[in-house]
C-alpha cells in the first residue's frame, strides 16, 4: 500500500474510531430502556447501518437475541435474561406466566421448552420461544415487579393456570395449587383474593374440590 492510501486508511480509521466513541458516549444518555431494537438504535443515535454493525462488532453495543441489544453496562444476571427479553418482547403489559411462572416457583418439576407470557388479547408473537396466553385479565393484581422483569405472583400463577387448564393441563395446574398450599407458600384466603380480584371466583370453585383434597 502507498504511503498516501495508507495515511488516508488512517485518517478514516481515526474519522470512524472518533465517531463510534461519539456515539458511545451518547447512547450512555438513553435512560430508562434496558433493551433496543437496531431500528431505535439507529433512530435515537443518528447512525448509520455500518457504523450500527460495526459498533456491534466491537462490542460497544451487545446483541442479546435476535433483533434486540444492550449496552455493555447492562448487568442482568444469566438466569433472569430470557424472562427480562420476553418482558421486554412483549411489551410493559405483559408478564412471565403459565408453566414458566410455575416451574420459577418450584410448583412443577418439569422446565417448560418454552417461555410462557401473559399479554392483551391484541398481542402477536410469531416466536416459536415464546407461548403467549393472551388474556382480557387486568394486569394491575397479582403482578411482581422485579429489576429486570415481570412475573405473576403464586396467586395469579395458580389462578391463571386454572383459567388455562386446556392448554396448560388440568392435572397441571392442580397439582400446582396443592403442592403451593401444602408447602405453605400460599393460602385458601389468598387464592380466593386473587380470584375475586381477577373475576375467576368460579374458575377456582370449579376445581376447587380436587385441590383441597390430598393425595
Amino acid at each position: 500500500m502507498s504511503k498516501w492510501r495508507h495515511q488516508i486508511s488512517l485518517s478514516k480509521t481515526c474519522f470512524f474510531d472518533k465517531l463510534i466513541h461519539n456515539v458511545s458516549m451518547d447512547i450512555h444518555k438513553i435512560k430508562d430502556q434496558k433493551f433496543f431494537t437496531s431500528a431505535e438504535l439507529l433512530k435515537l443515535l443518528k447512525i448509520s447501518q455500518p457504523t450500527f454493525s460495526r459498533m456491534v462488532k466491537e462490542e460497544k453495543i451487545i446483541k442479546m437475541a435476535y433483533g434486540i441489544y444492550a449496552l455493555p453496562s447492562l448487568k442482568i444476571p444469566p438466569e433472569e435474561l430470557d424472562f427480562a427479553i420476553a418482558c421486554y418482547k412483549f411489551g410493559k403489559n405483559s408478564a412471565i406466566s403459565g408453566l414458566s411462572a410455575l416451574f420459577h416457583y418450584h410448583l412443577i418439576d418439569q422446565a417448560p421448552s418454552q417461555i410462557w407470557v401473559t399479554a392483551s388479547t391484541n398481542t402477536t408473537n410469531n416466536n416459536k420461544l415464546y407461548h403467549l396466553l393472551r388474556t382480557q385479565l387486568s394486569m394491575k393484581h397479582g403482578i411482581e415487579s422485579h429489576t429486570h422483569y415481570r412475573i405473576s405472583s403464586i396467586e395469579r400463577a395458580i389462578i391463571e393456570a386454572l383459567k388455562f387448564a386446556t392448554k396448560i393441563g388440568p392435572r397441571i395446574a392442580i397439582g400446582a395449587a396443592r403442592v403451593a398450599l401444602k408447602e405453605g407458600l400460599t393460602t385458601e384466603k389468598k387464592l380466593g383474593d386473587m380470584a375475586d380480584k381477577l373475576g375467576l371466583r368460579s374458575t377456582l370453585m370449579k376445581y376447587w374440590e380436587s385441590i383441597v383434597v390430598y393425595d
